[in-house]
């Protein structure tokens, strides 16, 4: 029996998920790492892009916090690009949801006295310089893609400070983030409990779509009966067969196996695939976490149907947008207008930001057999 000991090998693969970042310092580094490889910000956008239903959740708060734009007479213009004061609200309230946190490239006048420009900076791009020993950040960093700093390479900017905005220190950055216990670098994105259920949604979404473009073939397992391979070439193999076609991109492919006896052939077998109960539970178990990470307390405000208790759909998106509005969208609002209305205060715009809330419609619609025809 001893000559049978490694006769088979059982191999399992690592499910790489997003995790919460680690903000560190890294011997060498003028600035902060913003987890992983130092592109934490760059997985959130892949995540916000690949996530149907996130992303659906992102515009939709997106669109709450900027509400009718900033109540103001005529257009405000406050860069050469001319861009106005509701251009860059717009931007800012995107990264502000996306990331938590918002930059501008703010340009000082040559006395020092009134900024003379301000510029939306994609928060994705910037980096916090290593902090002092009063825990205050001086410098900051940009770079236009910090997975390529050979192509692109990161340029220095002093941190917005009003007493040293001269010379070389008239382009800083200001840069805003919601405070996190224990790290007040870089901010954590308010839905970060559900990382991974975020991103299981883009799993599950790219795995169907593979079964269907493999031509909703059944799972198969493989057993070669034609004598056994030695320990190394079964890993070879499998791994050649592991490689070529699992995870989520090849669905609906096949095991392997090895034995000796069946004729010396090669054995196929269909595997029936799971329930549609399966994949149902699942698809509700991903929306219920991620709805809930982004405090949205019903599915209609983003357009799914649900079965409640309230009398009618209109009843129930009056009240979860209400909800939505004062819990989600007012404070979030109410953080980005107050540091973005200090900043256009300093650039001479004596204005208070006020931001209408969109209204939401919703017709009662009531039909009585009188108004049925037959088609």
């Amino acid at each position: 029996m001893e000559e049978n000991k490694n006769k088979y090998s059982i191999t399992s693969g690592k499910f790489a998920v997003i995790e919460t970042p680690e903000i560190k310092e890294v011997r060498g580094k003028e600035y902060m790492f913003y987890g992983k490889k130092n592109l934490f910000p760059e997985a959130l956008i892949k995540l916000y892009d690949t996530s149907a239903i996130h992303h659906t959740c992102i515009q939709a708060i997106k669109d709450g916090i900027f509400g009718e734009g900033i109540e103001m007479v005529g257009e405000e213009y406050i860069n050469t690009k001319g861009e106005t004061i509701d251009d860059i609200f717009e931007k800012i309230d995107l990264d502000y949801t996306l990331y938590q946190g918002f930059a501008l490239n703010v340009i000082w006048n040559k006395g020092g006295d009134r900024i003379a420009e301000i510029y939306h900076l994609p928060f994705s791009n910037v980096r916090s310089g290593i902090p002092n020993e009063d825990d205050n950040v001086e410098q900051y960093f940009h770079s236009g893609d910090w997975s390529k700093l050979t192509k692109y390479p990161f340029t220095p900017y002093k941190a917005f400070d009003i007493t040293q905005n001269k010379g070389d220190n008239a382009s800083q950055i200001y840069y805003v983030n919601e405070y996190t216990p224990g790290n007040n670098v870089y901010p954590l994105p308010a839905y970060v409990g559900a990382l991974q259920d975020i991103e299981l949604d883009a799993r599950v979404s790219k795995f169907h779509n593979s079964n269907i473009e493999n031509g909703l073939a059944p799972s198969l397992f493989l057993q070669f009966n034609n004598g056994m391979p030695t320990p190394e070439e079964q890993r070879t193999i499998y791994n050649d067969v592991n490689k070529t076609f699992s995870g989520e991109e090849n669905a609906g492919r096949f095991f392997l196996n090895f034995s000796d006896g069946a004729d010396r052939g090669l054995t196929v077998t269909p595997i029936e695939s799971a329930n549609d109960d399966y994949y149902i539970t699942l698809e509700q178990r991903i929306t219920s976490r991620i709805l809930t990470s982004h405090r949205i307390t019903s599915p209609m405000l983003l357009g799914i149907s649900t079965g409640t208790g309230f009398s009618s759909n209109a009843d129930e998106i009056k009240v979860s947008y209400a909800h939505f509005e004062s819990t989600v969208c007012a404070p979030k609002r109410k953080k980005i207008l107050t540091c973005y209305g200090y900043i256009l205060k300093l650039a001479g715009f004596n204005v208070s930001l006020t931001v209408q809330p969109k209204r939401i419609v919703v017709e009662e619609t009531t039909v009585n057999e009188n108004q049925i025809k037959d088609i």
